[in-house]
C-alpha cells in the first residue's frame, strides 16, 4: 500500500513539486539575460524547493552555489561561505584544480583545505577580514566562473542578516563588486520583506535599482485542486475536485498548508467525502502548529499587540478607521500604526493581515 504522498516542512522537487511553472520560467529568463534577482517571499511559501527545482533542471547548463545566512553572525562567516560554496560549485573535488587555479585561490588570505569527501573548504578567519580580504572574495566567484568558462548562479538566502554585519558598509562593497561581474547572477532572497525593501528598493539602499524584484505568493487554487486529486490518485485513494476545494478555502493556496493539511486528511481517510473530513484535517493541523503558535503569542509581550493580531485576523485590512479602532478595543491610530510597524518586523503580519493563515485561524479561536 502506497504511503501518504503529501509532503510538507521538507523541501519538494520532482513529482512532488506543484506548479511554479510561471516562476520557474520567470527566474530561468533572467539568469539567460544574466540578469540578477530579488526574490520576496513570506517564510513557508516553499522558496527553498522553488530554488532547488530550478538548480535540478539547469545543472547541466548552468553551476549553482547556495548560501544559507540563516544563523550567520558576523561578515567573516559569509566569506568564508563564498568562498567554499562558489569554489565547490564551479570546481567539484579538488582534483579538478588547475595550477593556475591554486594561484589564483592563494590570492586572498583564506586557507583551501580538502575535506575527507575530497571536497574543497576553507579554514576560518583567524582575524577580523581587512577591505583587501573582502574585495577579494567578492571577486573570487566571477574569476572562477571566467577561469573555467562556466556560468555560475550564486543564490543568497535569508540575504537580509547580512544587514546586521557590519552596517552597510559590507553591503557597498558587494555591491561594488557584484555589478561588474559578467560570468555570476544573483539572486537574493529573503522572508523579511521590510528589511530586504529597504536593501533593494529604497534610494538609500546599498542594492538600490540592482536586481529585478520577483515576488512569491500562493498558489493557484485550480492548479492545487489538481495536484490533490492526482496525488490522493497515485496513492490509491480517491478525491473529487469539489473537497479539494475545501482545503484551498483554508489556505488560499498557501504551499506548506494546503500540503499539511491535505496530508492530514489522507490520513483521516483515503477516499473523503465529507466536508466534515476536511474540517478533521484542519483541526489536526493546527493542533500539530500550536507549539509554534503559543511561542509567537507568548513572545508578543504587548496586549495592544495582542489584540491587533486578533483583530486582524477577524477582519484582515481592518486599517485604522475609528469603527475598527473601536470594536477591538485599540486605542487609537497612532497605537495602531506602532503595533503594526512591531508586527511586521517580526514577519507576523504584512499589509494588515496575518502572514500565516493558519495562525490567523488560530487567533480567531481565541476570541
Amino acid at each position: 500500500m502506497a504511503g501518504n504522498p503529501f509532503k510538507y516542512g521538507t523541501i519538494v522537487t520532482g513529482e512532488d513539486f506543484v506548479d511554479r511553472e510561471r516562476e520557474l520560467a520567470e527566474l530561468l529568463r533572467e539568469i539567460r539575460a544574466k540578469k540578477s534577482i530579488v526574490l520576496y517571499s513570506n517564510r513557508r511559501l516553499g522558496k527553498s524547493s522553488l530554488l532547488s527545482e530550478l538548480m535540478r533542471r539547469n545543472s547541466k547548463k548552468y553551476r549553482f552555489a547556495f548560501i544559507d545566512l540563516y544563523g550567520m553572525t558576523d561578515k567573516s562567516q559569509l566569506l568564508e561561505a563564498i568562498m567554499e560554496k562558489t569554489t565547490s560549485a564551479v570546481l567539484g573535488k579538488v582534483e579538478n584544480i588547475a595550477a593556475g587555479i591554486w594561484e589564483l585561490l592563494r590570492s586572498v588570505r583564506l586557507r583551501l583545505v580538502v575535506t575527507a569527501e575530497g571536497k574543497l573548504g576553507v579554514e576560518p578567519f583567524k582575524a577580523e577580514p581587512t577591505q583587501g580580504d573582502m574585495a577579494g572574495i567578492l571577486d573570487i566567484p566571477e574569476k572562477l566562473a571566467k577561469k573555467k568558462k562556466k556560468m555560475l548562479v550564486i543564490i543568497f538566502d535569508e540575504f537580509q542578516e547580512a544587514s546586521t554585519f557590519n552596517g552597510t558598509s559590507l553591503l557597498k562593497l558587494m555591491r561594488s563588486k557584484f555589478q561588474l561581474h559578467e560570468n555570476v547572477v544573483y539572486i537574493f532572497c529573503g522572508s523579511k520583506r521590510h528589511v530586504l525593501h529597504q536593501m533593494f528598493d529604497e534610494k538609500e539602499g546599498a542594492f538600490y535599482k540592482f536586481a529585478r524584484s520577483i515576488e512569491l505568493g500562493n498558489i493557484p487554487k485550480d492548479d492545487f485542486e489538481k495536484f490533490i486529486v492526482s496525488r490522493f490518485r497515485t496513492a490509491g485513494g480517491h478525491i473529487k475536485r469539489e473537497l479539494a476545494a475545501e482545503v484551498l478555502k483554508v489556505t488560499g493556496g498557501h504551499p506548506y498548508y494546503t500540503q499539511q493539511i491535505a496530508h492530514e486528511l489522507f490520513d483521516v481517510t483515503r477516499t473523503p467525502k465529507q466536508k466534515q473530513e476536511v474540517e478533521a484535517a484542519v483541526r489536526n493541523a493546527v493542533e500539530h502548529q500550536k507549539a509554534s503558535f503559543l511561542y509567537a503569542w507568548e513572545t508578543t509581550k504587548s496586549s495592544l499587540q495582542r489584540k491587533y493580531l486578533v483583530a486582524i485576523a477577524k477582519e484582515p485590512g481592518g486599517g485604522y478607521s475609528y469603527e475598527f479602532i473601536q470594536r477591538h478595543g485599540l486605542k487609537s491610530s497612532s497605537h495602531v500604526q506602532k503595533a503594526e510597524r512591531a508586527l511586521e518586523a517580526r514577519g507576523l503580519i504584512e499589509n494588515g493581515r496575518i502572514v500565516d493563515p493558519i495562525f490567523a485561524l488560530w487567533l480567531r479561536s481565541l476570541a
